[in-house]
């Protein structure tokens, strides 16, 4: 696994209290995780924080699984 992949999986255990074998890169944000529009927001929010990122409209809505986000990180923050 990336280290990307590990701090977006802490991100989602520490704040959506879910344990790290609930959060593979398949997991699917709403069918697996069970958020739900503003729990990926409060996601998006922590991400934003951590990253010192900004997603805009285009990125959120591209997001359906734990690889998606990790996959957008890596393009826009290669290690």
């Amino acid at each position: 696994m990336s280290s990307m992949f590990e701090k977006v999986q802490n991100i989602i255990v520490e704040q959506f209290e879910k344990s790290p074998s609930e959060v593979t890169m398949e997991s699917s944000l709403v069918d697996d995780l069970g958020l739900d529009s503003l729990d990926m927001f409060d996601m998006i929010c922590a991400l934003e924080k951590e990253f010192a990122f900004h997603f805009d409209r285009d990125m959120g809505a591209s997001i359906a699984t734990v690889g998606d986000i990790v996959k957008m990180l890596e393009t826009n923050f290669p290690e």
